[in-house]
């Protein structure tokens, strides 16, 4: 049977989906993060994580048997953060190589995945706010345009770890006097298993601790703003407009809707997951911003959008061709191979929820 791969991977796990080449969806596998940038080992380290997350998912789709694989791959396409160039795509592409077992790999950021899984096609931006954030712009001409995607020192605004910083810094200006009280601090306590706001600096800075440590306390943020908490609310405004501005930079580098045309905006990542508690401050600021803009909620995950690219570069007969030719043009995914991806992916999901 010949199948394709595709990766979606960032700095807190790596999921891998196998597809038929007709879009049929046969399973889904998950490993740790797979952001070369921040796994040790990096694009080696990477690798490993991207093996790991197709192993697991040949193994659920039953195609990993005792002498090997039961299938023939015809493409693997890896959609992860920290790829930002074209060298570290050659990079991930060569370290892949040595530890998959295929030939056909292919390496980009992660938002370009994001962005074929709700569109359907490489067109309009697509702004991720995960445990970093970044916004990818792609026009009918297959040009490109990024913003963001800084990195947790110098960047990153709106993101999980953003939201988690801020979050943290409103418990402690709270403590200190500095600023008002807030239902984050016992929160904070509870989350990170404290007894006082004093003890954050032993949490913070007497141990080993991360970006993704940090993010994890987003959703406490989007929790306390759901429930009207002052400083929280403030704080998740404050990404919503950060985010469209990122998103805004990026189109506008291409040129997206200086003639009125309209584009699309897709929000994807784990801070949007929290709903409309961000979603509608984001759709206001983006509509107050850009009045072309239209904001368009992902279908599918990433990581579907991973398998539309592998697709396409299987050269699978079911995927449009290319707009006009254009390299790096990517044409918008046929109404059967969608269809199959819908089904199949609702039975995937299905399926996990009843296995647990």
């Amino acid at each position: 049977m010949d199948v394709v791969l595709g990766i979606d991977g960032g700095g807190t796990k790596t999921a891998c989906a196998v597809s038929r080449l007709d879009g049929t969806l046969l399973g889904l596998g998950y490993a740790g993060a797979s952001n070369p940038l921040r796994v040790a080992g990096g694009f080696a380290g990477a690798a490993r994580a991207v093996a790991e997350a197709i192993e697991a998912a040949m193994a659920d789709a039953g195609l990993a048997g005792e002498c090997g694989p039961k299938a023939h791959v015809r493409a693997v396409f890896m959609a992860l953060g920290g790829i930002s160039n074209d060298d570290a795509a050659r990079r991930m592409e060569t370290a892949a190589r040595e530890v998959i077992g295929a030939h056909n790999v292919y390496a980009d950021n992660d938002a370009v995945a994001a962005l074929a899984a709700a569109v359907g096609e490489s067109y309009g931006v697509i702004i991720i706010a995960g445990t970093g954030s970044i916004a990818l712009a792609c026009d009918r001409m297959g040009r490109r345009a990024r913003s963001g995607g800084w990195g947790y020192r110098i960047g990153d605004e709106g993101s999980g770890q953003w939201l988690g910083r801020l979050g943290l810094d409103a418990v402690a200006r709270a403590h200190d006097g500095r600023g008002p009280a807030t239902a984050l601090t016992a929160r904070a306590l509870r989350h990170f298993g404290i007894v006082s706001p004093d003890d954050l600096r032993t949490v913070l800075y007497r141990q080993p601790i991360d970006a993704h440590d940090i993010a994890g306390f987003s959703p406490e943020v989007m929790a306390a703003a759901g429930e009207g908490d002052g400083p929280a609310l403030a704080i998740v405004r404050s990404a919503a407009c950060e985010l469209v501005a990122t998103a805004i930079a990026a189109a506008r580098q291409l040129g997206l809707g200086s003639d009125g045309t309209v584009f699309p905006v897709a929000p994807a990542g784990g801070v949007f997951s929290a709903g409309e508690i961000i979603l509608g401050p984001f759709r206001e600021e983006l509509a107050a911003c850009a009045p072309a803009a239209s904001l368009v909620l992902p279908e599918f995950p990433p990581v579907v959008g991973a398998v539309m690219l592998a697709l396409e570069r299987a050269g699978a007969e079911a995927v449009a061709k290319s707009v006009a030719g254009v390299p790096g043009a990517v044409g918008a995914i046929d109404g059967v191979v969608r269809a199959n991806l819908r089904r199949s992916w609702a039975e995937l999901v299905s399926r996990l929820r009843t296995t647990g």
